[in-house]
């Protein structure tokens, strides 16, 4: 008999010991990861994701206000400039790329034994949720990721729900310098289909050349034009200014390049300044 109890306890201790050893590796490995980012995107979803203490080094770009939704964060991190050298010399345990550094120094570091991260691209809402989840369980930081979701999910809920309440289709564009619009395949796209907007550039694919005079004969009510800052830049200025647009009577919102520049929580402050001006302009 006590033989089998001891038996009993051995197994029970064993079982225990088995449950608990994944949670501390994970949670170590949290702990401990001394993280590097080399690419805006990775900057912005790092620092809203992870204590600073846990961060390294971010890109050059992180405490730019005009692309950078984490500038406060930012302020006091050591910045680099993805070159190799600089990212080793650091000694990470992690290093967070974007997509167009992955065959690259992605590889090389690869190469060198450092753990490395893509930041992948997104075209729809749903790649965004996945891509954040995917980084913040890699990071054990599942659930702030949750929780900024849930927070993005029920404002963008309440803007669908506003929008569908419109009894007229609005139709608009984004035109930016160069004469250069967003189709099917990006995040403005999936903004405006999920507030119920007609993209007149929905034929293009991805990002494409939308000529002046097929802009105008397209004529949408509302041009979507990216500003470096609040007020707009020279390029959103020279677009308001094109006598052609001018005599057209279509209307312009302005949209800071920073809140879609990437596949993060940002993007439901662009959909609501977008749904927010459409919405005051028809009520007058």
């Amino acid at each position: 008999m006590r033989g089998r109890k001891k038996k009993v306890r051995l197994w029970g201790g064993l079982l225990l010991l088995l449950w608990l050893c994944p949670l501390s590796a994970a949670w170590a490995a949290a702990e401990a990861l001394r993280i590097v980012s080399a690419n805006l995107c990775a900057d912005r979803l790092l620092l809203s994701l992870v204590e600073r203490e846990r961060v390294l080094a971010v890109s050059q770009f992180a405490a730019e206000p005009a692309l950078s939704t984490v500038v406060r964060q930012a302020q006091g991190v050591p910045s680099n400039q993805g070159d190799l050298e600089e990212l080793v010399a650091l000694r990470p345990d992690l290093v967070l790329l974007g997509a167009l550094q992955a065959s690259t120094t992605g590889k090389m570091l690869q190469q060198m034994g450092i753990a490395v991260f893509i930041v992948a691209q997104a075209e729809t809402l749903e790649q965004v949720r996945h891509g954040m989840r995917t980084l913040a369980q890699r990071l054990g930081a599942q659930a702030r990721a949750e929780a900024l979701l849930a927070d993005m999910d029920r404002r963008l809920q309440a803007l669908a729900q506003q929008a569908a309440r419109r009894t007229h289709t609005v139709r608009a564009v984004v035109y930016q310098a160069g004469g250069w619009s967003s189709g099917q395949g990006t995040l403005s796209d999936a903004l405006f289909n999920h507030l119920h907007i007609r993209n007149v550039a929905g034929d293009l694919q991805g990002f494409g050349a939308l000529p002046l005079e097929n802009l105008v004969a397209a004529n949408p009510d509302w041009i979507i034009v990216e500003s470096m800052v609040e007020e707009g830049n020279s390029i959103a200025g020279e677009l308001l200014r094109h006598p052609v647009l001018k005599r057209s009577g279509m209307r312009f919102v302005h949209i800071p390049m920073r809140l879609w520049a990437c596949p993060d929580t940002a993007l439901v402050d662009a959909a609501e300044l977008m749904s927010g001006q459409i919405s005051e302009a028809v009520k007058k």
